[in-house]
Parts: structure tokens; sequence; C-alpha cells
């Protein structure tokens, strides 16, 4: 695999300064860090091969271990940085908080 990652969403927003992971209402951030839960067992279930492409899979790297282990947390893809992302918004009309 050979991807074209631009991190800008990381290099260019607030960043929670909280490291530990838990749940908890994160103020003047964007985002978390946090390491993937592993999973035990992964399999693929089914891939779209026309995404897959434009984001710059290949058909073999669809089959490839290391495809799986990245898409189910089980391994990071090389330099780069696994974030939550904040999340808040409205649900029924109303503001459902984080």
């Amino acid at each position: 695999m050979n991807l074209n990652i631009k991190n800008t969403f990381i290099s260019e927003l607030p960043m929670d300064s909280n490291t530990e992971n838990y749940p908890r209402q994160v103020d003047n951030a964007c985002y978390s860090i946090v390491a993937p839960t592993k999973t035990k067992k992964p399999r693929l279930i089914h891939s779209n091969t026309q995404m897959a492409e434009q984001l710059g899979f290949s058909k073999s790297d669809l089959k490839s271990e290391s495809f799986l282990n990245i898409c189910t947390g089980n391994a990071i893809y090389p330099n780069t940085t696994p974030y939550a992302m904040c999340y808040g918004g409205h649900q029924f009309g109303n503001w459902a908080g984080q």
C-alpha cells in the first residue's frame, strides 16, 4: 500500500490536551488522539473496489492482511495518527451535546 495521506485535519485544528482515552466532554478541541482497540480474528466481508481505488488502494491491497489490519484497527498506517473526532449535534430538534 502506498497512500497519499494529507493530515491537514490534525495539523490545522486544535487537539484535546487530555491524552487519556475514556468517554468525556471535550472542550476547545476538534479531536482526541486515541489508540484503536484491537479486534480478534477480523475478516473482510465486503469492500467497494471503486471507492478503494479513489482512496489509493489497489485490488491486491484489498486482499492483503495489511489492509485488513489497518481497517480493523489492529495496525496503524505508517506515519499517521489515529484520532477520534469530537462530535456534537442536534437530535429530534434539540441540542444533544457531545
